[in-house]
């Protein structure tokens, strides 16, 4: 392969990498938007940031493929040619505005790359003006001084559209001047502000592609249909919200414990109300263990999302309570006519079959019942098993007199 034919493939793979770069950037400031904030790619700059106070920032990316002989990025030199375009690109945006000096103060100038920095006389001239360490007299001679020494004519007009600036102007300018270098791995970065901002480590893959795959989509199509590539921090939650709730609502993990079933399971407290309102016998074993194997699936599964940190204490409570309201709103319509009955004078003794048969058709209902607890679905099961559960911990029975009688 022959010299230029090389060049012309670096030259090519560099200016793809350098819009991804680009790319990445944007989707790494979109997630640190905040209310009023709007962002835009390639619009005022390769990126832009409209901040909610009115500030505004313009930001240019530069990313180079080239390596110095320890494998890290070169340095930004003091005639680096994307150093000096940018400049003279920020100074022609200064000139073409009604209030410049205004325009200025309220703008911050970002470049943004992945070339390293090490003993650059410009950004160090830079700082020293910036620090009051020298003045803008002072900087002036040295751009003059850069600009005798430099063959090339392109940066030279570069450098020209900087220094030309009336001083005052020129000051200011350079008090908003911003570099960032070494800026790479932006996808690490990106996926480390998402975990930031949500939490839940292992769904960032998720939530990442998701949102990579919406972006990405959502800039080609606004290129396609002529809009402009503006989105706000209301149009990201309105328009890519559901990649971050799909990826990381997380359905609570199911598990099949192994345990032993009590001794003696039928003087469990929930067995022997069962038994008491003729719902099964104290002979019919397999329904025993049936029935407690469902409340010890379900309690074991609770035990487990809280002590794993999937279920918060307070969702818990609020399963208890909800299921607790599911039974009491059956219970109420299936005893009404008892209660009356009893208002009118009869006893509960004199009742006792009808009690029983009324408990059961309650009981016959909750078992019908699929319960949710947080955002997850639960199996006929671990339903049925609340419903026993709560009736071990006395908080729910069958029978009218439940309460006095267990």
């Amino acid at each position: 392969m022959n010299e230029t034919n090389r060049q012309s493939i670096i030259s090519a793979s560099d200016s793809a990498i350098g819009f991804d770069y680009q790319f990445y950037y944007f989707f790494y400031l979109t997630l640190d938007l905040k209310q009023g904030d709007k962002i835009g790619l390639e619009e005022k700059d390769d990126i832009h940031v409209d901040l909610a106070d009115g500030r505004l920032i313009l930001i240019q990316t530069k990313h180079t493929l080239q390596t110095r002989s320890d494998g890290e990025s070169i340095n930004l030199s003091e005639r680096d040619k994307d150093l000096w375009k940018t400049i003279s690109n920020w100074s022609k945006i200064i000139c073409e505005q009604n209030d410049p000096i205004s325009y200025v103060k309220n703008t911050q100038f970002q470049l943004i790359s992945n070339k390293s920095i090490s003993n650059n006389p410009f950004v160090t001239k830079l700082t020293m003006l910036r620090n009051k360490e020298i003045k803008i007299k002072e900087f002036k001679i040295y751009l003059k001084t850069l600009f005798d020494s430099t063959n090339d004519t392109i940066i030279c007009n570069y450098i020209n559209d900087l220094s030309n600036l009336e001083s005052k102007l020129l000051n200011q300018f350079c008090n908003q001047i911003c570099f960032e270098f070494s800026q790479d791995d932006l996808i690490t970065r990106i996926k480390q502000r998402l975990l930031e901002k949500f939490y839940i480590e292992e769904r960032i893959e998720h939530v990442y592609q998701s949102l990579h795959s919406e972006l990405r989509d959502s800039n080609y199509l606004t290129i396609k249909s002529g809009t402009k590539k503006i989105i706000s921090f209301e149009d990201f939650i309105s328009k890519f919200r559901k990649c971050v709730v799909g990826a990381t609502s997380i359905k609570l993990p199911f598990r099949d414990f192994v345990f032993s079933i009590p001794e003696n399971p039928e003087k469990q407290l929930f067995i022997k109300q069962l038994i008491d309102i003729k719902d099964i016998s104290i002979y019919d074993r397999d329904d025993i263990i049936e029935f407690t194997t469902q409340m010890l699936q379900l309690y074991n599964n609770l035990k487990a999302w809280e002590e794993s940190g999937d279920l918060l204490p307070s969702e818990r409570k609020k399963f208890d309570k909800e299921t607790n309201l599911i039974w009491k709103n059956s219970f109420r319509t299936r005893f009404r006519e008892i209660t009356e009955k009893i208002g009118s004078g009869e006893t509960t003794s004199t009742l006792e079959e009808d009690i029983k048969k009324t408990a059961v058709s309650c009981l016959d209902e909750m078992r019908k019942q699929i319960l949710k607890v947080d955002d997850t679905i639960l199996s006929t099961e671990l339903s049925n098993g609340q419903f026993y559960f709560l009736t071990e911990s006395k908080q729910i029975g069958w029978h009218y007199d439940w309460k006095s009688k267990y």
